[in-house]
């Protein structure tokens, strides 16, 4: 008995290997269009099928001319190698394998060609000190270097100027992050570049400012009892208060010291304090850190303020809803003579009027409360509106507490204050 199973003959049907060696240390570096070229090459070699340059252009919505610079590319790494057809211009794509490029002694055509390239790249930079550089990354790392990495490390210093000192410094500061990937610290060195490093000194400075910077928001988070770390965009907020709008430490914690009053303390309300106090200053023409002392008696004058202009705005909406509906202001009236006549007969005990007048007020409240709707006011429009309902604008509650609003107001006095000696 003989066994034979059914082949498939679509390929598309079928699966492409792709080894991993690829995936983490050539892909990340590529163009993305040339991986593509390279995974749609592969998946006809593993079927042994036959491709035209047309055909893969058609395929991949790609030039011609770009699909050969993407060969070149590959063939520099050493992946493919190149070999003209017989009796046409075009050429033959043979994959290599990438384990024993990696780990083996492969030394063909394209294997021969990458050890002479990095023999150039030695030559170039000083042999001595490429091999002492390598050496010295790969104590730090604990790990040997592949061709690849090679390269990648030669091209920090030929391509974008890294010093040793900031090769190595980097080296040094991903290994104690446990970072030790080669991509990793390539984004390391490329940013410490951009940023200007170029010494030891540099980077230490640098690292010591990472530092305080970290410990500063640890400090700030756990001031509003957020025992945790800070998320991406809260580094970015509090980064801000520092280097653009040049807060210092002392002025960061007293806005955090005002947050912890509320009920759900967060960095969005200290952000908040901050940037009143930021433009308050620019207006002033002063120092941001510059602290302005706001008294119990400062306070009381700015609560009292606040009534004030609660009562006047309310007086103006009235004076303006009396213009249009004059019937409201006759109901005002009566009510007002209703409510004095309620006083005097709940005094002369006559509970049967104290209904009788109530019932009167019912019904006018209703009749104000329609006119206003079908004139397109809220019902409560000429109402006193408190920026506190809690407390009124007094800083007191009903039950004789200190008003949750108090934080956020010693704030806006502190600005109120300086606004109007400025007008002296």
């Amino acid at each position: 008995m003989s066994f034979k199973r059914e082949k498939i003959r679509d390929i598309y049907l079928l699966t492409t290997e792709v080894e991993n060696i690829f995936i983490n240390e050539y892909m990340p570096q590529a163009p993305g269009d040339y991986v593509k070229v390279y995974l749609y090459g592969l998946l006809y070699s593993g079927n042994g099928e036959a491709m035209t340059e047309k055909q893969m252009s058609r395929q991949l919505g790609m030039p011609g001319e770009k699909i050969d610079q993407a060969w070149a590319y590959w063939e520099r790494q050493g992946l493919v190698s190149r070999t003209p057809s017989d009796g046409t211009d075009g050429y033959d794509i043979c994959f290599r394998q990438m384990r024993s490029l990696m780990y083996g002694r492969d030394m063909s055509a394209g294997a021969a060609r990458e050890k002479t390239e990095e023999a150039e790249a030695a030559d170039v930079l000083g042999s001595d000190r490429l091999k002492n550089l390598l050496d010295e990354m790969e104590n730090l790392l604990g790990k040997t270097f592949s061709p690849r990495e090679t390269k990648e490390i030669f091209s920090w210093a030929e391509e974008i100027g890294a010093t040793d000192d900031i090769i190595l410094g980097a080296a040094s500061y991903c290994a104690e992050k446990g970072k030790t990937g080669i991509n990793y610290i390539s984004k390391v060195i490329r940013q410490w570049t951009d940023d200007g490093l170029l010494t030891k000194k540099d980077i230490k400075e640098h690292l010591d400012k990472i530092e305080a910077r970290s410990g500063l928001q640890r400090q700030i988070l756990n001031s509003l009892g957020l025992n945790r770390g800070a998320t991406a965009a809260e580094k970015e907020m509090i980064d801000r208060w520092f280097d653009q709008l040049h807060f210092n430490q002392e002025r960061v914690m007293e806005a955090c010291a005002r947050a912890s009053f509320i009920s759900s303390p967060n960095l969005r309300y200290v952000n908040k304090v901050l940037e009143n106090w930021y433009e308050e200053a620019k207006s002033s023409g002063r120092d941001v850190n510059t602290k302005i002392t706001v008294t119990q008696a400062d306070l009381n004058r700015y609560y009292e303020y606040l009534r004030n202009k609660a009562r006047e705005e309310a007086e103006e909406r009235k004076k303006e809803v009396y213009s249009r509906i004059p019937r409201i202001k006759e109901i005002d009236g009566e009510m007002m003579d209703l409510g004095r006549n309620l006083s005097k007969v709940i005094l002369g005990g006559k509970p049967e009027k104290v209904e009788e007048i109530k019932k009167l007020l019912a019904l006018l409240e209703e009749e104000r409360a329609v006119l206003l709707t079908e004139n397109n006011y809220r019902r409560d429009y000429t109402d006193i509106k408190f920026a506190c309902e809690k407390c009124s604008d007094t800083g007191i509650t009903e039950d004789g507490v200190r008003c949750s609003c108090v934080e956020e107001r010693i704030g806006e006095a502190e600005i109120w204050q300086n606004s109007t000696s400025s007008k002296k």
